[in-house]
């Protein structure tokens, strides 16, 4: 689509141009010039529409850089205005013209100048504050890991110290055990016996500070600790927060990608045909919240598609190492929900959703308003039941049609007992409250 776009302005400042030297051609041979120079204005404002389109439908083209196209072109057309009332000038003709004609180029090009400073200042401007961020962050790191080899060293002399008094403790007990053997020899048996004692005793005695000394040593070799990973996980940066369930990001390519996530359904705040629904608001503030706060945001693909029917990425999104899946259940600003295919974390975003309705957080401090027997929430007017029809059947077609007009469910879950697969707009058991994303298809 830019690039169409672009084509276009390119073609315009080409005709706008054309038709510009067109009518300067005709005014200086004294023929009809009015229509060509009316061609060249609405030639010059549809560029200059095409242009501000491009920077609607281009993420990567910014207010500034329109701005500064524009200036350029009022800034050309200036300058062709001040050379024709100069000519005209020398050649002792009315130059008034062609000067009011610049004038009026002047202002507008001053007027786009001045915008484009403006937007430059605003956008370099959050850069600044995330280099001071950086810096600010690396200091703490730097304090945290001298902290950390200083309580290191401290348990590695406590550690020695205690190896030492064991290594004591043995040897005062192989002492005492050696004397009381040769106690017992001498009352017992001969100067042989006694002396075979003593040998016996010393022997266990080098064997013990041996095995205490090996076992010191082991103790002193240091462990190595695993270092933790983050494989699976993908890095992303925040682009904009849409609801408290969808979000837009930019990947390390630059890609803007439309990320929806997994697992969990917030109330609606920007759905076209359904009004803002309590909770909305406070689910999308509280997830802009916790995505700006962290340093890097990261995302998880499970297994399965992708992405869904509107090209949105299926993902788990962490805020540094903290799923918001699970603060958003915890918190009673979500709820399990837009279940498919990948469930890999399922039972842990179920124990996080318990947790807030067992204390009425949130969403769950309305009675009735979660939808528990299917998706959604109960924000809207019930539609009324169906009339049973009081006419008896007369024939076999006319039963088949009332069975197919009186027809109802009360949830999807009762619905996809008969119908697995939900069921079209069409069908006698539509009904529009089943379909949540407004695709005529309810219960999918």
């Amino acid at each position: 689509m830019g690039t169409f776009v672009g084509l276009l302005i390119f073609l315009g400042v080409v005709a706008t141009i054309g038709l510009f030297v067109l009518g300067l051609i005709r005014e200086n041979k004294g023929q009809a010039y009015h229509s060509t120079w009316k061609a060249a204005l609405y030639s010059f404002v549809a560029t200059c529409l095409l242009v501000v389109l491009l920077g609607i439908v281009s993420s990567g083209f910014a207010l500034g850089d329109m701005a500064f196209m524009l200036w350029i072109f009022v800034s050309i057309a200036m300058f062709v205005f001040i050379a024709l009332a100069l000519r005209s000038k020398s050649k002792n003709q009315n130059p008034r013209r062609h000067f009011r004609r610049a004038g009026i180029a002047f202002v507008t090009g001053l007027a786009l100048f001045f915008v484009t400073v403006a937007v430059t200042d605003e956008v370099e401007e959050p850069v600044d504050q995330t280099a001071s961020a950086d810096e600010d962050a690396e200091k703490v790191t730097e304090e945290a890991t001298e902290e950390e080899i200083e309580e290191e060293s401290k348990e590695d002399s406590e550690e020695e110290e205690a190896a030492a008094e064991a290594e004591k403790e043995k040897e005062e007990s192989i002492e005492a055990e050696k004397e009381a053997s040769i106690e017992a020899a001498e009352k017992e048996a001969s100067i042989e016996a006694k002396e075979e004692s003593i040998e016996k005793a010393e022997a266990e005695k080098e064997k013990s500070i041996e095995e205490a000394e090996a076992k010191a040593e082991a103790e002193e070799e240091p462990v190595e600790e695993p270092v933790a990973s983050k494989e699976g996980l993908i890095p992303v940066s925040l682009y904009r927060v849409v609801d408290g369930d969808t979000v837009n990001a930019i990947d390390d390519s630059g890609q803007e990608l439309k990320l929806r996530l997994l697992l969990i359904d917030t109330p609606e705040t920007v759905h076209p045909n359904k009004p803002v629904e309590p909770y909305g608001k406070e689910a999308s503030a509280r997830l802009t919240e916790l995505l700006n706060a962290a340093d890097q945001l990261y995302i998880e693909y499970d297994s399965g598609d992708k992405t869904d029917h509107y090209d949105r990425h299926l993902v788990y999104l962490y805020a540094d190492d903290v799923s918001v899946h699970e603060v958003l259940l915890k918190e009673g600003l979500a709820r399990v929900g837009y279940i498919y295919e990948q469930q890999r974390y399922l039972s842990e975003f179920r124990a996080a959703e318990q947790y807030a309705k067992d204390r009425g957080l949130g969403i769950w401090s309305i009675p009735g308003y979660v939808n528990e027997g299917g998706e959604g929430f109960n924000s809207e007017e019930p539609e009324p039941e169906p009339e049973p029809t009081s006419e008896p059947a007369t024939s076999e077609p006319a039963t088949s049609e009332a069975q197919e007009t009186t027809e109802y469910f009360q949830n999807c879950t009762e619905l996809k007992k008969v119908y697995p697969d939900g069921v079209a707009s069409d069908h006698a058991a539509y009904q529009s409250k089943m379909d949540r994303d407004k695709d005529n298809w309810a219960c999918e």
